[in-house]
């Protein structure tokens, strides 16, 4: 398997990609994550790519990403509350998730760590909002 997925209830998860990301793996994971009964509910996602050695996907290749995107594009309207977060530092990376969030409805967040990742969540009127 490409990734692990860590399911933090009640609100989040956590994903730890441990290979190549691809459109596939990034399809997969998408569909794995939205249709479960448990997204609907969700404040916050992690995907962690510090693990991956990195990405196959091309950047004149829009179509890809848009197959990779199609199941969070509509989950996003079932969902409107769910903070996106990854974290990368590779440069390669960074440039995928530049080109993911142009595709993604919602604002995703980078950070190197992921100690920096959850102190942001924490911080988040809207995530602590619903934890309630």
């Amino acid at each position: 398997m490409d990734y692990e997925i860590n399911w933090e209830p009640p609100n989040g998860f956590y994903v730890r990609f441990i290979g190549w990301v691809t459109p596939e793996s990034a399809a997969r994971l998408a569909h794995e994550l939205t249709s479960d009964a448990r997204y609907d509910n969700l404040r916050y996602g992690i995907i962690d790519l510090t693990g991956s050695p990195g990405h196959t996907f091309r950047r004149e290749d829009s179509a890809a990403v848009a197959v990779a995107m199609t199941e969070t594009i509509g989950a996003r309207f079932s969902n409107p509350y769910m903070l996106e977060v990854a974290i990368a530092s590779e440069p390669r990376m960074l440039s995928y998730l530049k080109t993911y969030a142009a595709f993604s409805r919602r604002p995703l967040q980078v950070f190197a760590t992921l100690d920096e990742a959850r102190a942001w969540l924490s911080e988040q009127p809207r995530l602590i909002r619903h934890l309630d």
